[in-house]
């Protein structure tokens, strides 16, 4: 226990005594961040979606913008080519329910939301068998499995959002309060495609999703985008993936004879049993398809000592596009989600050419398809342009601070690596404090995209500035994001304003200069915790 707590010390320490080095270059202003979250989140780039002419512009941008500071290509582009196929697909027509003879029908965008990721001429569910299995987790570290002693091949899984330790908030269980990968809704449906289901529907409740069903159906009301594998996903995903309203959902129970509060209940509690539904499901997709190239925009400062050791720091450029109107707006400009990120990646890129050259080549890369799931950070983790095993650490920058100055640092997912002993020395020698999220039952930390970084080993932090306001504390700041998320997460009124406070967005950017900058100018490598479930991943890489 002493040495590793001298041990820790002596990292903090390190850092503290590194970041009180001179940096390199004029700290990043909230008035330059604010000038490129105006354009990229104008509507003249019309939400800035993938295979879009919003694409073509937000590309070129950030490119024209690497360029101009003078980042290098790599492999001779400033671009990485992104295969996706977009797949628009409707529900032809209502959800029908049959039970004890009775048929419940539910409409598209009001009360359901469906799609289809396979590549088909014709998705659809006719007379299903309907089978409830709780929260759809086979979790063996946990000993938990909620697919054990039923076959659920080729029929429709209804599915709670979130895990069990969220619904019961024991510590023991899972993440405790705190989400975990299990429940989020992309391990739901591909827990359902491995057991053979047909069709994959979550339950959605507000607080447990972390948003509201205006998300989730204006974020599924527009044409998705996927990573096709090679069998078309005929195989490896379910024909029909989607949501339900909870009242939707508490009606379906109803009239099958069952109580949804009681069985909600039975499903968070260690031996529940997956219970076939006397349901019959019917529903229709007949999607349309189209394939893209979209692109990673990247570009590098060359280390001059160890170039092939690599420090990432990323922000996604995507957004929704053009939708569904809300008060007459149709446009989803995403300033906030992920304009400023893209603001902050540029201005962090621009700091780092002013100075002297780093030890290790600084990776700068702009990810296509978040909001699609990940897939731009996905495929780069599939195809890297550096080795993960040489890839020292990663930075991620998704919605900067809009508060203004904050007293405290917000870590998403804490208790990875020891990256985050880095940022507590940073917070310590700035007179911040380090907290963990507000809302930890969100899973921020398996919503964007270092969680792709994370999965192949790579050490990787996801921090910005908190919610203790220094003009009106921290409850006021815990309202105004709650807000944000309520009104205007996903929605077309995520606008650039000139009110937009980036002083603590500045801070954010600033922060992760300096945390990056040591690594970038050293031989350090950071390590994950000895529990994190990402340190296989890493040992493996570095074995071969």
């Amino acid at each position: 226990m002493m040495t590793r707590t001298w041990g820790a010390l002596a990292l903090s320490l390190l850092a503290t005594t590194a970041l009180a080095a001179p940096k390199d270059g004029p700290p990043v202003t909230a008035d330059a961040l604010s000038a490129h979250v105006k354009i990229l989140a104008s509507d003249d780039f019309q939400g800035r979606k993938p295979g879009t002419a919003g694409e073509d512009k937000a590309v070129a941008y950030i490119e024209g913008q690497f360029k101009r500071i003078g980042l290098k290509p790599v492999a001779g582009r400033y671009t990485q080519d992104v295969p996706m196929t977009e797949i628009t697909s409707k529900a032809d027509g209502p959800l029908t329910v049959t039970a004890n003879g009775k048929t419940l029908s539910y409409e598209y965008f009001s009360q359901m939301m469906l799609w289809t990721r396979q590549r088909t001429t014709h998705a659809e569910i006719k007379d299903n068998d309907v089978v409830f299995v709780g929260y759809g987790i086979t979790a063996p570290e946990f000993g938990w499995d909620d697919y054990a002693g039923v076959d659920v091949k080729g029929k429709t899984v209804l599915i709670l959002v979130n895990d069990p330790g969220f619904a019961t908030g024991d510590p023991t269980l899972f993440g405790g309060g705190a989400m975990t990968w299990y429940g989020r809704w992309p391990y739901k449906y591909e827990e359902a495609a491995r057991h053979g289901a047909a069709a994959a529907l979550i339950v959605h409740e507000t607080r447990a999703a972390g948003y509201p069903w205006g998300v989730v159906a204006n974020s599924n009301g527009i044409p998705k985008l996927t990573l096709m594998p090679e069998d078309g996903g005929l195989h490896s995903r379910s024909a029909i993936e989607g949501w339900v309203q909870l009242d939707v959902a508490k009606e379906m129970f109803a009239a099958a004879g069952l109580d949804y509060p009681t069985l909600k209940d039975s499903a968070a509690r260690r031996g529940f049993k997956a219970i076939p539904l006397p349901l019959k499901m019917s529903v229709g997709i007949t999607p349309t398809e189209r394939d893209i190239i979209s692109h990673n925009v990247v570009g590098m400062i060359p280390g001059t000592k160890r170039p092939d050791e690599v420090v990432m720091v990323g922000a996604h450029w995507d957004h929704l596009g053009v939708g569904p109107a809300v008060n007459g707006d149709t446009i989803y400009n995403g300033a906030l989600d992920n304009a400023s990120g893209c603001a902050g990646l540029i201005e962090m890129a621009k700091r780092y050419t002013h100075g002297a050259k780093p030890d290790r080549t600084l990776l700068f890369i702009s990810y296509t398809a978040e909001e699609q799931g990940l897939l731009g950070s996905e495929y780069y983790a599939q195809h890297p342009l550096f080795a993960p095993a040489k890839t020292v650490a990663g930075f991620n920058m998704d919605g900067l601070g809009v508060l203004g100055p904050v007293r405290d640092v917000v870590l998403v997912g804490g208790g990875k690596s020891d990256l985050e002993d880095r940022l507590k020395a940073w917070a310590g020698a700035h007179g911040k404090v380090v907290n963990g999220e507000p809302f930890p039952e969100r899973g921020s930390y398996y919503r964007s995209d270092h969680f792709n970084l994370a999965k192949v080993g790579i050490p990787v932090v996801y921090a910005k500035s908190g919610i203790d306001s220094v003009a009106n504390g921290a409850d006021w700041g815990k309202a105004k994001l709650d807000e944000f998320t309520r009104l205007h997460y996903h929605q077309p009124s995520d606008e650039w304003s000139p009110a937009m406070d980036f002083t603590g967005g500045a801070a954010d950017v600033n922060m992760l200069y300096d945390i990056s900058h040591d690594l970038a100018f050293s031989d350090a490598w950071p390590k994950w915790y000895g529990k994190a479930e990402f340190r296989a991943a890493r040992e493996q890489s570095q074995a071969r």
